[in-house]
């Protein structure tokens, strides 16, 4: 079946500033591995990992390793409805995970604190939730050096 596959090959991809993104040090399963360690960790619900490219596979293309991580908790849930019904459209929160095309894998997520905080009162909710999804990264990616 793979033969009739059309092969899709990733461009460079962008840094937009309204996204957070990293290189792990890890391989593709590995990085899977220690994100879904993490969410756990941090007393999260792994909502639905997506696999796209299983997805593009039946629709008749290769592509890279690529999953996405849907991860959020109801406690969080429940203060941000308390907050601001209207901001239930920005959860749960993702994980992509994409390998590229010359073997590393990087992990983005949107910036938490962008989403959250164009709704009022989400400030503390959206600085907690950043810190976590900045935590996640963090496990598969060398500490930054400061400048």
């Amino acid at each position: 079946m793979t033969d009739m596959l059309q092969a899709v090959f990733s461009a460079t991809a962008s840094s937009p500033p309204f996204q957070a993104v990293v290189t792990s040090t890890l391989d593709f399963e590995g990085t899977l591995a220690r994100l879904k360690q993490g969410i756990e960790a941090a007393d999260l619900w792994l909502i639905q990992e997506i696999d796209p490219q299983m997805l593009l596979r039946r629709g008749g293309y290769l592509i890279a390793p690529a999953r996405q991580l849907l991860f959020f908790h109801p406690r969080y849930v429940v203060r941000l409805l308390a907050a601001d019904p209207a901001a239930v459209v920005e959860i749960p929160l993702k994980l992509v995970v994409l390998q590229m095309p010359d073997g590393s894998v990087t992990v983005r997520h949107a910036d938490v604190r962008a989403q959250l905080d164009r709704y009022p009162g989400m400030h503390a909710l959206a600085d907690e939730l950043a810190a976590i999804s900045a935590r996640l990264l963090a496990s598969v990616a060398p500490p930054i050096a400061p400048v």
